[in-house]
């Protein structure tokens, strides 16, 4: 699930349901706004988020997408706002947000690391996008994030093709700030950098590099929300859900 600590300032997040290879599932999405919006209040002036030595995250919970598929109105709406909850936790957290990443990062665990503010990965990280694939579409502002920060032509490859990106295209690209084989290490000092700095100065300074687009990322996300959960209930989507669930289950 998601554990945390606190300790000089630094609040770590890390994604630990090695059971199901880090998988985000909507318990996990409430735990983790919740843990984001502490940053508002509390005594904290950095987030880490990590995964584990084999993998960073997977996606989103398969039995939680074939939940939603099924929802009724009500139920799709409060499954949507404890999603959103969480990506707005993450876009308007006032502190630096460091990605420490090692294994594979797909789906959401891609898309999160576009809020990150840096970012360190292991030899082995590889980044996929298997929305359409899933016979669904971008999220997390994606259709709009991810052609600024690696160029049209592999986001289109990625979002489009469902191409992986690895570690060194990730650095070159600039999507990643280092390759490194202790990511930890380096997010706890990149951390502690940043603590060293005037607080207040920081904040600000991150909040003017985000404000002028924010409107236009959380209309992007809106709309690809709206796209989301209708294609969930497609049968392109049911049907690839459930032979994604059946292959699953016979590794």
């Amino acid at each position: 699930m998601i554990t945390s600590s606190l300790s000089n300032h630094i609040l770590t997040l890390s994604i630990d349901r090695p059971s199901a290879k880090n998988a985000l599932s909507l318990a996990m999405y409430q735990d983790l706004a919740q843990q984001l919006e502490r940053a508002k209040n509390d005594d904290i002036s950095v987030v880490i988020i990590t995964g584990n030595a084999n993998i960073f995250c997977s996606g989103n919970d398969i039995e939680d997408f074939i939940q939603l598929a099924q929802a009724d109105s009500t139920q799709t709406q409060k499954n949507r706002a404890i999603i959103e909850r969480f990506m707005f936790a993450m876009i308007d957290c006032p502190v630096p947000i460091i990605a420490a990443v090692s294994g594979a990062a797909i789906g959401i665990g891609m898309t999160l690391l576009q809020h990150c503010d840096f970012i360190f990965a292991t030899p082995n990280t590889i980044f996929t996008l298997p929305f359409v694939k899933l016979g669904l579409c971008p999220e997390f502002g994606s259709s709009l994030l991810l052609p600024q920060l690696l160029g049209e032509r592999k986001a289109k490859a990625m979002l489009l093709l469902g191409e992986e990106m690895t570690v060194e295209e990730a650095l070159s690209l600039g999507f990643i700030n280092q390759i490194t084989i202790q990511p930890e290490q380096h997010a706890v000092h990149c951390a502690n950098a940043l603590i060293a700095l005037p607080k207040e100065a920081l904040q600000h300074t991150k909040k003017l590099l985000s404000d002028h687009s924010r409107q236009q990322l959380i209309d992007c996300i809106d709309k690809e929300n709206d796209l989301i959960f209708k294609l969930i209930k497609r049968s392109e989507a049911t049907s690839a859900l459930s032979r994604f669930k059946e292959k699953k289950s016979q590794t």
